[in-house]
C-alpha cells in the first residue's frame, strides 16, 4: 500500500466520439476510485477529477487534460490515475511532452492497464498508440471507400439534393448516405450551368440570383465562391462532378500542423481520387457540363485557375474586426475587401442596398482602441459590476477563508494542550491530521479563488494596461479573444449630403467586462500570452 495525501491524487478520463456512451466517462472515474482504493492508502472520493467527452485522443488541446497539466504544474497533484496511457493521449509527441511535464513536477502516471508508467511504457505504449491511431485512420479511409464503392455519399449534403431517412437494408439495419435529387434546387442548378454556357459570366449569375430573390444554399445571399469553388478540389456548383452523377471520395486529407496544433486540409492528386458513377443523381447533362468546361479557361479570371503547385487549403487569415461590423442603411454584415475597407456585403452580392462606401480596417481598428480607452478612463465605476458578477464566487472565497481559521484555532488549542501536558501521540497526531486538512482547504482556495478586485483606480489602470498590451502586439488572435468579451457591434452609416465617408457607431458590451477582467487576472491579457 502506498501513502499519498488525499488532495494531491487526480484522475482523469476521456472518450473520444460522440458516437460512444457518455457515462463511459463516469465507468472511467469508477474504475480509477477503485484502483486507488486498493492500491494506495486513501479516499478516492478525495480525488480531483479531470475529464473530456468526446474528444480525440489524437490532440492535446482539450479542456480538461489542460486544466489536469496546469494543476501539475502548480504543484497541487502528485500522483495522476487513469484507466489506460492512451486516455491521456495517442500521440507519440504529445505522450512523451506530458510525462515529460509530469516527471519535471515529481508527478506520477498509474494507469489501470499498464500500473505505474515508466520511460519504457512512454516508448513502447505511445508507440503502439499513434500505431493504432494511423491504422484507425486506414481503416475509417478504407470504410468510406468502400461506402463510395457501393454508391452511398459519405459527406454533407451537397446543394440540390436531400437525405433520405428510414433506408434499411435486408437485415433491417438503417442505411445512411442515402440521397435524392431536390427538383426545386435542381432547377436552379440548371438554370446556372444554361447561363454561364450561354455566355453570362459569374457575377452576373450571381446578381441575377440574387435580384429573382432565390436563396443561396447557406440561404443568405449567393456569392462568387458559392458557383466556383475551389479548382484543386472541384468545389462549387460549376466544378461539382456530382451534377453528372458522378461521386468523388479522396479529394484531399487532414494533417495536424506540428506547431499550432490545428488541422489543415491538403489536396490530394487527382490520380489518387476515387470516382463511381451515380446515375440516379444526376442533374446535368453531359453536353451542358461540357459546354461548362469548354468555356472555363477563355471565361473565368486568372484566380480562379488551377495553382501551378499543390498548397494547404483552410490556412488561418482572418482579420480582428470580421464578424463585428454592420451597414448602418441595410443591417448587414460588412466584409473585409479591397484596400483593407470594409464593404457592404448585400450591396456587393445582391445589389439590394445602396452603400457602395467602405472605411479601412486600421482606422476601425484605432476607433475601437480609443472606444476602449474612453471606457476605462471615463465610463461608470467597474468595481460595483465587478463584485456583483463575482458575488458567488467571493462567498465561496469566504467560507473557505472561515475554515481556514478555524483549523488555524484548532491546531493552536492543540498546541496549547500539549504544552499543558495532555496525551501528546494522540494529540500530535490530530495535528498532523488538522494540518492535512489545512493544506487542502489552502489549496482549494488558491484553485477557486476568484479575480482579486482592488480599488477602483488600480481596476482602470489594469485594465488599461491589459488593453494597450494588446494593442502593442497587433496579434489577431489574442484582439478577437479580448472583443469577444468587450465588444458588441460597429455600424459604419454613410454621411448624409457627402459624396463620401462614413460615421462610425460602436457599441461595447458591458457585460463583458468581468470575463477580460478573468482574463487579465489570469495572464491571457498580457504580452507572450496566446
Amino acid at each position: 500500500m502506498v501513502s499519498v495525501s488525499p488532495y494531491r491524487i487526480a484522475i482523469y478520463a476521456r472518450y473520444s466520439s460522440d458516437l460512444q456512451n457518455p457515462s463511459s466517462v463516469d465507468d472511467q472515474i469508477s474504475l480509477c476510485r477503485r484502483l486507488i482504493a486498493g492500491q494506495l492508502a486513501t479516499d478516492p472520493d478525495h480525488a480531483l477529477i479531470f475529464s473530456d467527452a468526446a474528444m480525440s485522443g489524437a490532440t492535446i488541446d482539450r479542456p480538461g487534460l489542460t486544466r489536469l497539466l496546469e494543476a501539475v504544474r502548480s504543484k497541487w497533484v502528485d500522483l495522476v490515475v487513469a484507466e489506460g496511457l492512451d486516455r491521456l493521449s495517442r500521440s507519440l509527441k504529445d505522450i512523451a511532452a506530458i510525462h515529460e511535464t509530469m516527471s519535471y513536477n515529481g508527478v506520477t502516471i498509474w494507469t489501470a492497464h499498464e500500473g505505474r508508467i515508466t520511460e519504457l511504457h512512454i516508448g513502447l505504449k505511445g508507440t503502439m498508440n499513434s500505431l493504432f491511431l494511423s491504422d484507425m485512420k486506414a481503416r475509417i479511409k478504407r470504410g468510406h471507400r468502400a461506402r463510395i464503392v457501393a454508391g452511398y455519399a459519405i459527406s454533407a449534403c451537397p446543394y440540390g439534393y436531400r437525405i433520405v431517412r428510414g433506408v434499411v437494408d435486408d437485415k433491417r439495419r438503417n442505411v445512411n448516405g442515402v440521397r435524392e435529387i431536390e427538383e426545386e434546387a435542381a432547377q436552379i442548378i440548371r438554370r446556372i450551368y444554361q447561363e454561364f454556357a450561354d455566355g453570362r459570366n459569374v457575377s452576373q449569375i450571381v446578381d441575377g440570383l440574387n435580384r429573382d430573390g432565390i436563396p443561396a444554399p447557406s440561404g443568405r445571399t449567393w456569392m462568387r465562391h458559392t458557383l466556383v469553388g475551389s479548382p484543386r478540389k472541384q468545389e462549387g456548383i460549376l466544378r461539382n462532378p456530382i451534377y453528372i452523377g458522378q461521386l468523388v471520395f479522396n479529394r484531399s486529407y487532414v494533417v495536424r500542423d506540428p506547431v499550432t496544433n490545428k488541422r489543415v486540409s491538403v489536396p490530394n492528386p487527382e490520380a489518387e481520387w476515387t470516382k463511381v458513377d451515380v446515375p440516379h443523381l444526376r442533374i446535368i447533362s453531359d453536353e451542358l457540363w461540357a459546354a461548362v468546361r469548354e468555356n472555363y479557361r477563355g471565361r473565368l479570371k486568372k484566380k480562379d485557375e488551377p495553382e501551378p503547385e499543390p498548397r494547404i487549403l483552410n490556412s488561418h487569415n482572418q482579420h480582428a474586426l470580421t464578424g463585428w461590423i454592420k451597414c448602418g442603411w441595410c443591417g448587414g454584415g460588412k466584409q473585409i475587401a479591397n484596400d483593407s475597407r470594409y464593404l457592404c456585403s448585400t450591396h456587393r452580392y445582391a445589389k439590394k442596398c445602396k452603400n457602395s462606401r467602405g472605411t479601412r480596417e486600421p482606422v476601425l481598428m484605432a476607433a475601437t482602441f480609443d472606444a476602449l480607452y474612453t471606457r476605462i478612463k471615463h465610463g461608470p465605476a467597474f468595481r460595483p459590476h465587478l463584485i456583483q458578477a463575482f458575488a458567488s464566487e467571493l462567498e465561496r472565497s469566504k467560507e473557505l477563508s472561515k475554515v481556514e481559521a478555524d483549523l488555524l484555532a484548532r491546531i493552536g488549542r492543540l498546541l496549547d494542550a500539549i504544552e499543558h501536558g495532555i496525551d501528546t501521540e494522540s494529540a500530535t497526531q490530530r495535528v498532523l491530521d488538522l494540518q492535512d486538512q489545512l493544506k487542502h482547504a489552502r489549496q482549494t482556495i488558491q484553485i477557486e479563488a476568484p479575480p482579486i478586485l482592488p480599488d477602483e483606480a488600480t481596476i482602470r489602470a489594469t485594465l488599461a494596461r491589459a488593453v494597450q498590451s494588446v494593442e502593442m502586439a497587433r496579434d489577431v488572435k489574442r484582439t478577437r479573444r479580448m472583443l469577444k468579451c468587450l465588444l458588441s457591434e460597429i455600424v459604419l452609416t454613410p454621411i448624409a449630403d457627402n459624396r463620401c465617408g462614413e460615421t462610425i457607431t460602436l457599441t461595447l458590451r458591458e457585460e463583458g467586462w468581468p470575463d477580460f477582467w478573468r482574463m487579465v487576472s489570469s495572464g491571457m491579457a498580457r504580452p507572450g500570452q496566446k
